[in-house]
């Protein structure tokens, strides 16, 4: 039974936290949205306390307040991973589009290569570091990674792979799908372990990582990522992008590592291309 009213304050209701979670959306760039995930996630746990106090369920308190604490602590963890404060993330609009980057990107050529070309760099390298991010998430593309990966190193081929801490959608995201692949877990490489190598590495392959693989946050100081840790795919002796086409990440910015002459772009699903190497590899004659 409804109190008098009732009906009446019911916009109200959604109304008002409606208007609250646009407002407080608005001001954060695309490139944060996995921040925005656990800080939201953090409010659904705080929001469970709350309901636990009003309920006088011990058993909500703990669990809302246990839910609350650890998305507001893991939100703390990835800006400081991206060399942020919290406050920037929330209020620094961060990842809007730049007209002088989109620019720059239509007056740029890139180098492309095919799934049989790509092959025979592999085929030749004696290191290769391999960089995951959401693209190979989205394409599900972990289990044929692990093929590469078994492929490279029954040639003889030092194979490792370089975690960015925000690569993906969350902290450990990629380390969760390579381990679902069974992919060593010593070959699994952190930012700060991983950067001094690539000097030494023959070729990066990356994945569909973008943001965190952008020079731009070292040299360009107008980057809206200037700052934030990036993996040096740079400094490899050759570099390989799977990546569907040349759209910007998430922070919305053209990447200049796609037109190094040391780049090569391979256009397409990264599974299905990852797929096509791997043949390459195996039947192509490649030794």
């Amino acid at each position: 039974m409804l109190y008098p009213g009732a009906r009446q304050l019911f916009p109200l209701v959604i109304g008002i936290p409606l208007v609250f979670g646009v407002m407080m959306i608005i001001p954060i760039g695309g490139a944060d949205m996995p921040t925005v995930i656990s800080l939201l996630n953090s409010y659904a746990g705080l929001s469970a306390a709350a309901m636990g106090f009003v309920l006088d369920s011990k058993l909500l308190i703990i669990a809302g307040a246990l839910d609350g604490s650890s998305g507001f602590i893991l939100s703390v963890i990835m800006s400081k991973a991206m060399n942020r404060s919290f406050t920037n993330v929330l209020f620094g609009a961060f990842g809007q589009v730049q007209t002088s980057a989109i620019a720059a990107h239509e007056a740029r050529t890139v180098r492309s290569a095919t799934p049989e070309e790509a092959a025979t760099i592999l085929a030749a390298a004696a290191s290769v570091v391999i960089v995951p991010g959401y693209g190979m998430a989205v394409a599900q593309a972990q289990h044929k990674v692990r093929e590469l990966y078994d492929t490279l190193t029954r040639r003889g081929v030092d194979v490792k792979f370089g975690i960015h801490p925000v690569a993906g959608r969350m902290p450990g995201h990629m380390n969760v799908l390579l381990a679902e692949a069974d992919i060593p877990y010593d070959r699994l490489l952190d930012m700060d372990a991983i950067n001094p190598d690539f000097p030494q590495t023959d070729v990066a392959l990356i994945i569909g990582a973008n943001d965190v693989t952008n020079p731009a946050a070292r040299t360009d100081t107008s980057s809206p990522i200037y700052g934030m840790p990036i993996l040096d795919v740079d400094k490899a002796r050759t570099v390989m992008v799977i990546k569907r086409s040349m759209s910007p990440g998430f922070a919305g910015i053209d990447n200049p590592l796609y037109y190094l002459d040391k780049t090569l772009m391979l256009f397409g699903d990264a599974k299905g291309f990852v797929g096509e190497i791997v043949k390459g590899l195996a039947g192509g004659g490649h030794s």
